[in-house]
């Protein structure tokens, strides 16, 4: 059984524009979304018994002239709520993961999903449990002022900048095997052809030998200075974390303001 709810659409917006040469009045119909997404959620992750507003993003960006609606595929695990700015309260009902989903009512091509996974408490973060190394350095060393220390400092006002030619990889290791699953990265201040752009986080107990745990291909910062976050499935303990990235937006330089590596309770 799947929880619904509706949203209805405001009045249609007229703007009355009044005409110098006449007594006349001019009527503008209100731009209509084309689409809707959801990208702001990797994932959508709940703490047991609490909840959490989701907004949706329309395209282009203005107020939904649309009607829509909201689901969760299996209420057992959240329940949903409409709220009057639009956003939508999901609430932890249970354990488990499900599936959100907004769907324009007419036309079902207009529709975007987030996985919704219930944890027992807020994410961990494990960072500074770690030592950083890397294979490509700042110019002033590791302490510098851009060094590779940065990238794991918790301060957004510094970042982590060195030349960029693949293999390029950043290590988190540990003093003890940890179940990471969870990271989130700000991108730099300036230069987007220094971000990230395709990467994989891979898990090692020994430093030699590497497992996938999440990849990412073609991703794009909308903004500087932007915290986005990243889940992946993982129930193994690693002593060491890597990221390995392949690719940065096309510049000779890399950069990023900081790295975080999350321990998620179940």
């Amino acid at each position: 059984m799947k929880t619904i709810l509706k949203y209805i659409k405001p009045a249609l917006l007229f703007l009355l524009v009044a005409v110098s040469s006449c007594e006349g009045r001019r009527e503008f119909d209100a731009i209509v979304e084309n689409g809707v997404n959801l990208d702001n959620y990797d994932i959508i992750l709940l703490e047991s018994g609490n909840s959490l507003d989701v907004t949706a993003t329309f395209e282009p960006n203005v107020v939904p002239q649309r009607d829509y609606i909201w689901e969760v595929e299996d209420p057992s695990v959240a329940d949903l709520q409409m709220n009057e700015d639009k956003s939508v309260t999901l609430t932890a009902t249970g354990s488990g993961e499900t599936l959100l989903r907004i769907t324009a009512a007419d036309d079902n091509s207009l529709t975007a999903t987030a996985p919704v996974k219930v944890i027992a408490g807020p994410p961990v973060d494990i960072t500074d449990q770690s030592t950083i190394s890397v294979n490509r350095e700042y110019s002033g060393g590791a302490e510098g002022r851009e060094g590779s220390t940065k990238l794991i400092d918790g301060d957004l006002t510094t970042k982590y900048l060195s030349g960029f030619v693949t293999p390029f990889w950043i290590n988190l290791e540990f003093e003890e095997p940890i179940v990471a699953g969870y990271y989130s990265f700000t991108s730099g201040n300036d230069a987007p052809g220094r971000d990230p752009q395709d990467w994989e986080i891979q898990g090692s107990q020994d430093g030699e030998t590497w497992t996938t745990l999440d990849s990412r291909e073609d991703y794009r910062f909308s903004d500087r200075t932007q915290t986005r976050e990243f889940y992946f499935d993982n129930n193994t303990a690693y002593k060491y974390y890597r990221l390995d990235i392949t690719s940065n937006g096309g510049s000779s330089l890399f950069q990023m303001t900081e790295w975080r590596l999350f321990l998620l309770p179940f």
